[in-house]
């Protein structure tokens, strides 16, 4: 991954510079933004999503015990920011590309901008197979069953940003708003397991997806807005290097497990940070 992310930082070092000044209209060595230029970023750093692993969003139970929320304890549950945070300040790899953004300038100091992130994960199912244990010197192994899941974790966010002129044209420093909003759902369907449950009469042996449900679902989303802070520095004309975090930002959070047959089970929660979200930016202006 390093190797791979060193590849693209040399490639648009050494390209960006040239796009960034054809076609752009800048006389010289100018650095500063001009109206109607686009600015295109990555931001290093710190993911924007929901934790990766998001089995925690799947229902625990069966036909004979279990319960539903989060948690492994059927009386006391764990609280629910444990599973809500996104993005963290002790979590900050230069090896992870966080998000794209477009940047629009409608004027030389002010801007509107999208950023944008998405991973999506699809796992195909395979039904178990029995061995044969009949041969003790031969055995025929069975093979287990893998189910069928699928998780989407997408953020969007729209923003406004206002730059600040100082008397070095390169630096050009930054504050404005941002509203987003992000998701994950994961989604989990068994094929045949082998597995089966003795009935009432304890002879009869009845499968598992005669008595439980072989679907599950669980979605967390979450809206936000935030302050932004940031400044820009003029490595080429047309080539940024950027920092950018958040002074301050709100985010509310609803977590949501969907059992098959059973009511939705909701549970939502508020969140103020103060400097979070730090990341660098690497940004081609034209």
């Amino acid at each position: 991954m390093k190797k791979k992310l060193g590849t693209i930082i040399v490639a648009l070092f050494s390209l960006l510079p040239v796009f960034g000044q054809s076609g752009s209209g800048l006389s010289g060595a100018a650095f500063r933004p001009e109206a109607g230029q686009y600015q295109f970023s990555i931001s290093l750093g710190s993911g924007k999503f929901f934790d990766d692993n998001a089995t925690y969003l799947l229902p625990q139970y069966s036909n004979t015990s279990g319960s539903i929320g989060l948690g492994s304890d059927a009386i006391q549950s764990d609280d629910v920011t444990t599973y809500l945070n996104i993005g963290s300040m002790n979590n900050n790899s230069l090896t992870n590309i966080a998000s794209f953004q477009i940047k629009y300038f409608y004027s030389q100091k002010s801007t509107v901008n999208v950023s944008f992130s998405m991973n999506i994960n699809l796992t195909p199912s395979k039904d178990y197979i029995e061995g044969d244990n009949t041969v003790p010197d031969m055995i025929i192994p069975a093979q287990k069953y893998i189910s069928a899941k699928m998780t989407n974790n997408w953020s969007v966010a729209i923003g406004s940003d206002h730059y600040f002129t100082t008397r070095n044209e390169r630096i050009n420093p930054y504050v404005g708003v941002l509203a987003g909003f992000q998701m994950v759902r994961i989604e989990t369907n068994e094929p045949y397991t082998g597995e089966s449950y003795t009935d009432s009469d304890g002879v009869t042996e009845v499968p598992k997806q005669l008595l439980v449900a072989g679907s599950n679902a669980g979605q967390q989303f979450a809206a936000r807005g935030a302050v932004v802070a940031g400044v820009e520095y003029s490595l080429a004309p047309g080539l940024i290097l950027g920092f950018e975090f958040n002074p301050v930002s709100y985010r509310y959070d609803v977590v949501q497990l969907c059992p098959k047959g059973f009511e939705t089970w909701n549970a939502s929660s508020h969140n103020v940070k103060i400097f979070e979200m730090p990341s660098l930016k690497l940004g081609m202006r034209f």
